[in-house]
């Protein structure tokens, strides 16, 4: 949730680094925009990416193949 609400207040709330640099370099902001949102997707794909696979890791060591709890 935190990333979601990252992404809605990015540019509007808060100027992220990468974006501010490029546009103190003299970039053009709708090209610096492009690449912040694009850098923000690619980090909110690894975040959700990352969390599946540590739920299906999760499941598949607590429960048994008949959808039952494994007691250890």
């Amino acid at each position: 949730m935190p990333t979601a609400n990252t992404m809605a207040a990015m540019g509007i709330v808060s100027l992220p680094g990468m974006m501010t640099g490029q546009i103190l370099s003299g970039t053009e902001p709708m090209v610096a925009v492009r690449y912040q949102v694009a850098i923000m997707c690619a980090i909110t794909g690894a975040v959700a990416i990352t969390a599946y696979l540590i739920v299906l890791q999760g499941y598949r060591s607590y429960f048994t193949k008949a959808q039952q709890l494994e007691m250890q």
